[in-house]
C-alpha cells in the first residue's frame, strides 16, 4: 500500500552506505546525525517562504538523506537506543512542521487563503501518520503502511519545489483544466507544482491514516483469534485434569 516501492527504498539505502561507513570512521552519533539534519529542513523553510522554490525543494530532499543516515549509522554502531528513536521522531515533526510553516507563510502573503488551507490540512495530516503509527508501536504492532508516509511527503514535495523550475507545462496542464470549471480558481490554485503537491498530500495523509487503523485493527482481529484457538485448546486439558482429581 505505498506508493514508493520496497525495491526502490532498499536500492537508495544502499547507495547511502558508503556515507554510513565513512560517519561510522568519523566516529559521529546517530543523535548527532539527526540533530544535524534538521538543519536543511529549517533552510528550506526560509527559501519556501520567500519564494525560492527550487533552492527550498533541494535542501528538503537534503534533510530526507540526513533522515535516512541516522537509523543505519545506530545499527551499524550498535547505538539503538529508545531516546534515540524519541530524539529522532521529534526532530522529525519539527522538521515537516517547518516546511509548512515555510510553503502557508508564503502563501499566506500572497493572499492564497485556500492554498493557505490546504497547507494546514496537510500539516495536519501529517502529524497524524506518524501518531497513529507510534501508538500503534507503543502497544506492539507494525503500522509502516499507507500511500503518504514520510519518505514520500519528502519526495513529493521536494520533488514538486523543484519543478517549480519548469512551470511552463503545470501552467498549461492547470489552466486548461480550470477552464472546464464554472469557478474562477486561478487565484486561489496558482499553476505551480508545489501547490500541486501540497493538495495531494492533503488528501492522501487522512486516507492514510485510515489506512494505518484499519491495518491496526486486522493485528488486532487476528490477535484476538490466535488467543480464542489458544483457549480452546487449554479446556479440554483444563478439564481432563480436574476429572483425574476427582476419581
Amino acid at each position: 500500500m505505498a506508493l514508493i516501492p520496497q525495491w526502490v527504498e532498499n536500492t537508495f539505502n544502499k547507495l547511502l552506505l558508503p556515507i554510513v561507513f565513512l560517519l561510522k570512521k568519523l566516529r559521529l552519533s546517530p543523535n548527532t546525525i539527526s540533530t544535524v539534519g534538521i538543519i536543511p529542513s529549517f533552510i528550506a523553510a526560509f527559501f519556501l517562504a520567500s519564494g525560492w522554490f527550487v533552492t527550498g525543494g533541494i535542501f528538503i530532499l537534503l534533510g530526507g538523506i540526513f533522515d535516512l543516515i541516522d537509523g543505519p549509522l545506530a545499527r551499524m554502531t550498535n547505538r539503538t537506543t529508545k531516546f534515540g528513536a524519541l530524539y529522532d521522531s521529534t526532530l522529525d515533526r519539527f522538521a515537516e512542521l517547518a516546511m509548512y510553516t515555510g510553503i502557508g507563510y508564503f502563501y499566506v502573503f500572497q493572499e492564497m487563503h485556500v492554498a493557505s488551507l490546504l497547507v494546514v490540512i496537510a500539516a495536519s495530516g501529517s502529524i497524524m501518520v506518524s501518531y497513529v503509527r507510534a501508538r500503534a508501536e507503543s502497544h506492539g504492532f507494525t503500522c509502516n503502511v499507507g500511500w503518504m508516509r514520510r519518505g514520500e511527503r519528502i519526495v513529493l514535495l521536494g520533488g514538486a519545489a523543484l519543478l517549480s523550475f519548469f512551470p511552463q507545462p503545470f501552467d498549461t496542464l492547470v489552466i486548461g483544466s480550470l477552464k472546464i470549471i464554472p469557478f474562477n480558481l486561478t487565484y486561489y490554485y496558482p499553476p505551480m507544482p508545489l501547490t500541486l503537491a501540497i493538495a495531494i498530500i492533503a488528501f492522501a495523509t487522512p486516507v492514510t491514516v485510515a489506512q494505518r487503523v484499519y491495518e491496526v485493527w486486522k493485528q488486532t482481529k487476528s490477535e484476538r483469534s490466535s488467543q480464542n484457538n489458544k483457549s480452546k485448546q487449554e479446556t479440554p486439558r483444563v478439564s481432563q485434569s480436574s476429572n483425574m482429581e476427582i476419581q
